[in-house]
């Protein structure tokens, strides 16, 4: 009887795990047939062989591109190189990507940045925050943009209990944001685990230096976040909210 409890367990326990594999392929659409398509207007920038995560554009038209993630299960172009940040002129007929110096003080042989987002101050000032996974933990960078010199200044290091496994953020105000948290778990096989299993663990933060908090949950994945022109509404692919400040 015992041995018939045990086989019966062992099978569903199977059955489960492979109705939660199917449904994981058909959410990630590994079936789904790719057709090709020709680029219209595309053209290749070069400089950016380490992957480009993110990017944000200024009204000027420069752009932030945050480059040489590595994360957990995902293939790195460059393992022993630290990430970047390059910025381009979109203004320009045939745009080209340039490397940002970073100023001393920062660990920069452990920067591995995320998501990304700007902000611009009454002064004009342009302010980067960045998502970093330095030693695969999560932190958000805030660095002041520096035009001429073409560099970042590292001003501060935002660490919280809520700021884990963060994908992306949308700056609203000095050190005010909302942030995505991607995953539930760390070790990438529990993370695995979490995909096939499709736990809504996950959830979006809003976090200013006098209140931190969860705004929405409930999500398999919180991933990019973006806000709306009147900064209203703030959506990610898993979720639109009205803001909360």
């Amino acid at each position: 009887m015992g041995k018939l409890m045990v086989l019966t367990l062992l099978g569903a326990g199977l059955a489960l795990v492979g109705e939660r594999l199917v449904a994981f392929r058909q959410r990630t659409n590994a079936f789904r047939k790719v057709e090709p398509v020709e680029p219209q207007n595309c053209r290749l920038i070069e400089g950016l062989e380490n992957g480009s995560e993110d990017i944000d554009i200024l009204p000027s038209g420069l752009a932030f591109i945050s480059s040489g993630l590595k994360y957990p299960g995902l293939p790195s172009f460059a393992p022993d190189e630290p990430g970047q940040i390059f910025l381009m002129d979109m203004n320009e007929q045939n745009p080209k990507v340039q490397a940002l110096n970073i100023s001393d003080g920062f660990d920069k042989a452990s920067f591995n940045p995320h998501g990304i987002s700007t902000f611009i101050d009454e002064d004009h000032t342009v302010y980067l925050y960045v998502v970093n996974h330095p030693h695969m933990k999560s932190t958000v960078e805030k660095f002041k943009f520096e035009e001429q010199q073409r560099s970042l200044v590292h001003l501060k290091t935002i660490k919280h209990e809520l700021l884990k496994s963060v994908n992306d953020i949308v700056v609203l105000g000095p050190e005010q944001f909302y942030a995505t948290r991607d995953h539930y778990f760390t070790n990438f096989f529990l993370v695995l685990f979490e995909m096939i299993m499709d736990l809504h663990w996950t959830y979006a933060v809003f976090y200013s230096p006098r209140e931190v908090k969860v705004v929405a949950k409930g999500f398999s994945s919180a991933n990019g976040i973006t806000v709306s022109l009147d900064k209203k509404y703030f959506a990610s692919r898993m979720f639109c909210l009205r803001s909360l400040r």
